[in-house]
């Protein structure tokens, strides 16, 4: 990996910094007890900026150098346990506290930062989708309702016909992209009453009833026993379990079995969605929830992060697991 030249010369002047305080440390006598109490102070300074250059790790790695410089002169020094020897022991291990604590503030702050700058990203991305998707809404509603006239006046055996089916089926497929977009950028606001959740999965579960068929894969619906009414959006909620159902059975192949399951735990609800595919690569498990993300031939790439978005407008949680034989486990945390 290379580093940069400005990398270089910030562990050029920790080295320095270390390596100058600790030559203080070592050159002034013992007679001057006053003057090593301030240099061992001055070793916070090289940890402090390791932590706002290199975050956590660098704040650790300077820590643990300034500990082994230390050590000697403690040992030098040492008067069986005297006052002075308890206080370097302190020190010792504020050192180490001190890279942890700015190492995971800095990490926290840069976190923050990353969040922001997708959020303003995702506003952009929003707004343009918005004006997009208006703008495509109507041509493609003139398009599929003259189709569909002109449908109804062929006879079944014009050769016309097929391509018609064609243009219909592209329609459709253009007037759902359309409607994601529409959903994603508009700010979600969520109907809430009491719905009973064992409804609403069977609900989603008949939305994706018709892709299953298609996929020949099957549904297994396991819930527990009495699942509560929940307060919630019903029919955003339904639409999310849909999206995340469909993605399980693009996901598996022939044959196998898609599991929705339900279950109460320490007051909480977990819905599990598992599916029997290859599994989710690392590399694709952060940006599977950006906005045009996809490794699908016909996907928009926003079924998933509409998906986040109800979830997290509810207050809810959502996790990706790795099944140990194979496959996927998409879990929601209802609490």
């Amino acid at each position: 990996m290379k580093i940069s030249g400005s990398t270089l010369v910030k562990i050029f002047l920790l080295f320095c910094m270390i390596s100058g305080i600790s030559l203080l440390h070592f050159g002034a006598g013992r007679h001057w007890l006053r003057y090593h109490v301030f240099f061992g102070e001055l070793y916070f300074l090289p940890i402090v900026l390791a932590g706002l250059w290199f975050r956590l790790e660098g704040a650790l790695v300077t820590s643990i150098v300034i500990t082994l410089c230390y050590i000697p002169f403690m040992a030098w020094n040492w008067q069986g346990f005297s006052p002075a020897d308890i206080d370097r022991l302190v020190t010792i291990m504020l050192y180490n506290g001190l890279a942890v604590l700015v190492g995971m503030l800095k990490r926290r702050e840069a976190a923050v930062q990353e969040q922001l700058v997708q959020a303003e990203g995702l506003v952009a991305v929003g707004r343009s989708l918005a004006a997009v998707a208006h703008d495509l809404k109507a041509p493609l509603v003139v398009i599929g309702g003259l189709t569909r006239r002109v449908l109804q006046k062929l006879t079944d055996d014009d050769p016309a016909r097929e391509k018609l089916a064609i243009v219909m089926r592209e329609t459709r497929r253009m007037e759902n992209m359309t409607r994601d977009m529409l959903d994603f950028s508009r700010p979600l606001v969520l109907h809430r009453t009491e719905v009973n959740l064992d409804t609403t999965l069977r609900n989603s579960l008949a939305l994706a009833g018709e892709a299953a068929r298609k996929r020949q894969v099957a549904l297994d619906y396991e819930p527990d026993r009495d699942l509560a009414d929940i307060s919630m959006d019903g029919a955003r909620v339904e639409q999310a379990m849909a999206n995340l159902l469909l993605n399980a059975i693009q996901a598996s192949p022939a044959g196998a079995t898609v599991i929705l399951r339900a279950r109460r735990s320490a007051g909480a609800v977990i819905v599990d969605i598992i599916d029997s595919g290859p599994g989710i690569p690392a590399d694709h498990r952060r940006k599977i929830f950006d906005p045009f993300f996809t490794t699908k031939k016909e996907g928009t790439g926003l079924g998933l992060p509409i998906v986040r978005k109800i979830i997290e407008a509810h207050g809810w949680s959502m996790d990706i697991l790795d099944r140990p034989e194979r496959g996927t486990i998409f879990r929601i945390v209802i609490s």
